[in-house]
């Protein structure tokens, strides 16, 4: 036996799938709003039941001289026995903030983020030749510029 929906009920059901687009984010202003999109950003990061993502550090900062903020994410991937450092950049488009670069480098032990004149700078410690696996003891600066769709290393 078949069963028909009523139009009203199938016709919401379609406005509101079609309203979750899956990468983009509530567009708001401020640093609890940048907060707060950063980490819709990194839940959709979920990979599997051992891992768990963190928005550790967000800023919002206009990268590409339009007057417009992006924010700039440094996020934590936690294992079970390891972690891992990524930046993203989200940018807003039209009323909602999506992801709009990201590096996939290795970034070391990340202790801090700044964003000046548009360059992205990680603060970071990576293992000497002697150092054992917990305690990276060589600083380095990384700097990353962001343009619309990929994040560029900068020496």
């Amino acid at each position: 036996m078949k069963t028909k929906l009523p139009r009203a009920l199938i016709g919401c059901a379609c406005l509101c799938i079609g309203m979750l687009p899956a990468t983009r984010f509530a567009a708001a202003s401020g640093a609890d709003a940048s907060k707060k999109i950063a980490d819709q950003f990194v839940a959709g990061k979920q990979a599997g039941h051992m891992e768990s993502y963190e928005a550790t550090e967000v800023l919002a900062a206009d990268l590409n001289g339009d007057g417009q903020d992006e924010v700039v994410v440094l996020w934590t991937m936690y294992g079970p026995t390891y972690s891992n450092n990524g930046v993203a950049v989200l940018a807003k488009q039209r009323a909602r903030y999506a992801a709009a670069g990201e590096t996939h480098d290795p970034l070391g032990l990340v202790e801090g983020m700044t964003v000046t004149d548009g360059l992205i700078q990680l603060t970071t410690k990576w293992p000497g030749p002697n150092d054992p696996r917990c305690c990276p003891s060589v600083s380095k600066t990384l700097r990353y510029r962001w343009t619309p769709g990929k994040l560029t290393p900068v020496k």
